[in-house]
């Protein structure tokens, strides 16, 4: 193996074309170049330098990152600090594309409507507005990475949130539980029940904050316990 592929790890085996161009950088650069696209790709501070490459303009900036466990190309659309939209494009092709369209100077759900990868039209106009109670709820529902945490919570998800009182709280996860808060920023109130997926598959456990604990029910039962402790 050359020294390239050496610094790649097992990540190798998941992007031997990315290998034989040398690193995410190089390869990202080929292909804005291919696209006739006057990007130029640097790399990203932190992290391994050969699977991770950014680009920006001003304040706003894409970034990529491959992953080490599987062929995965995970980009984030960032302005500034916030990251507003993130997802895995197929390719490079369609990183490079959702990339430009956000470089160019296009709204949130402008990129989510042309780059479906990068989650609705909703949940980005909501991250653009600052809210964060219903941007969570959406990457909840959605989950349109499939983001594990969001697959064991999915039954629960489904059923809260159509459920207007769970909705004006801030939902948020901690190891694993999902947690609710009357407040939509740091520091977060911690009075309220929190739900706990179990190894069954859809069903959990409600945990309360003086320390009860209801035994493992399915998805519908664990709504009825979750809103008995709701204060009117």
């Amino acid at each position: 193996m050359t020294d390239t592929g050496e610094s790649w790890g097992e990540a190798a085996d998941w992007y031997p074309d990315i290998v034989a161009t040398g690193d995410t950088r190089r390869a990202w650069q080929d292909e804005f170049d291919r696209q006739g696209l006057a990007l130029r790709a640097e790399l990203r501070d932190g992290g391994n330098p050969y699977r991770n490459a950014t680009v920006s303009a001003g304040e706003l900036r894409a970034e990529l990152l491959l992953s080490p466990w599987q062929r995965r190309f995970w980009l984030f659309l960032r302005d500034g600090r916030r990251t507003l939209l993130s997802g895995y494009a197929a390719d490079l092709a369609e990183a490079a594309g959702a990339a430009r369209l956000w470089l160019d100077g296009a709204r949130p759900g402008e990129a989510a409507a042309a780059w479906p990868f990068l989650g609705s039209v909703a949940l980005a106009e909501a991250r653009e507005r600052g809210d964060h109670g219903e941007a969570t709820w959406l990457w909840l529902y959605e989950n349109h990475r499939a983001d594990s945490i969001g697959v064991r919570l999915r039954a629960f998800v489904a059923l809260a949130f159509h459920e207007p009182r769970l909705r004006a709280l801030r939902p948020y996860t901690s190891h694993w539980t999902l947690c609710f808060s009357r407040t939509d920023q740091w520091p977060y109130s911690r009075d309220l029940p929190m739900v706990d997926p179990v190894a069954t598959p859809d069903r959990y456990v409600v945990r309360f904050r003086d320390g009860r604990v209801h035994d493992e029910t399915d998805a519908a039962g664990t709504l009825r316990l979750v809103l008995a402790e709701l204060p009117e």
